[in-house]
């Protein structure tokens, strides 16, 4: 399989095409894909995802993609790396930056949740997305601060959505459920502030309240989706490359190595490359 390598920290490309340039490949960047118009099939780590008229996809480094186009497409596509997400704007804002990408990973790939349903959304990312293309024809590199906010912007719409569309639906008690979804993913780095009893003193509920309520909107349990959501977390940056198991197992919590790689092994039928990564991001020979 090709593999991209991308040195820029940042690079935009606007495009339309009726045939997919590109051979299937992999990368070592993040990836936003956004179509403007056309018809076609996204193939993402060999899931066949359709596409018709506005669409929107988020890659996540490692992941393989090719795109079968059916109708003339256009695309408006930003990659991205570590370095633009540490190295952009002050460091709490680079940090909250990184935090929010690896969280919208993390939602599409636990449940595949589609990250945007709202068309009214839609349309004001398509504005951001264009906006960001001439910003970037004008005024190229990673210090452009215009484009980060620009970018950001398209990150919160799809955070607001992604959350959203976790519930099972719409209930008097969404807003206390994407309160605890919030919550989670806020303190995903600090496991006892994530125990149940924790959470329904936070909450004010009983746990058992709490337990059956999150249950019943989001078809998991609530120890269920703080496991599931952190090793898509976990996962990304396994992947990626970007930090050593070591540091991984200390940034979540974990008491030592061995419980971290405990951890793993739970999913490793549903993903056994991970156990076999490498600290560099590549498989194990």
């Amino acid at each position: 399989m090709k593999r991209f390598i991308q040195h820029e920290a940042l690079f935009v490309r606007h495009f339309e095409t009726e045939k997919w340039p590109f051979p299937l490949h992999n990368h070592d960047h993040y990836e936003l894909v956004f179509i403007h118009s056309g018809k076609g099939i996204h193939s993402h780590n060999q899931v066949d995802q359709h596409y018709s008229g506005r669409s929107l996809f988020l890659l996540a480094p490692q992941d393989a993609h090719i795109f079968q186009i059916e109708a003339c497409t256009e695309f408006s596509v930003l990659k991205f790396n570590h370095l633009y997400l540490e190295g952009v704007s002050n460091e709490k804002s680079s940090s909250a930056w990184k935090k929010l990408v690896d969280h919208l990973l993390a939602i599409a790939a636990t449940y595949d949740t589609c990250l945007v349903k709202s068309e009214q959304d839609m349309e004001k990312i398509e504005q951001l997305m264009r906006l960001i293309v001439q910003e970037w024809e004008a005024n190229p590199g990673i210090g452009n601060e215009v484009m980060f906010h620009l970018i950001r912007g398209v990150f919160s719409i799809l955070k607001r959505n992604a959350i959203g569309n976790i519930i099972a639906q719409p209930s008097s008690n969404g807003d206390l459920v994407i309160s605890i979804i919030e919550f989670i993913h806020a303190h995903i780095h600090q496991p006892e502030s994530l125990k149940l009893s924790v959470l329904a003193l936070h909450f004010n509920f009983s746990p058992n309240y709490l337990s059956s309520l999150f249950k019943r909107q989001i078809k998991v349990s609530i120890k269920q989706y703080i496991d599931d959501y952190k090793y898509k977390l976990i996962e990304t940056q396994l992947n990626s490359g970007s930090k050593i198991k070591k540091e991984i197992s200390n940034d979540f919590g974990f008491n030592d190595l061995s419980h971290f790689l405990k951890f793993l092994k739970k999913y490793a039928n549903a993903s056994p490359a991970v156990l076999s990564r490498n600290d560099n991001g590549t498989l194990a020979p």
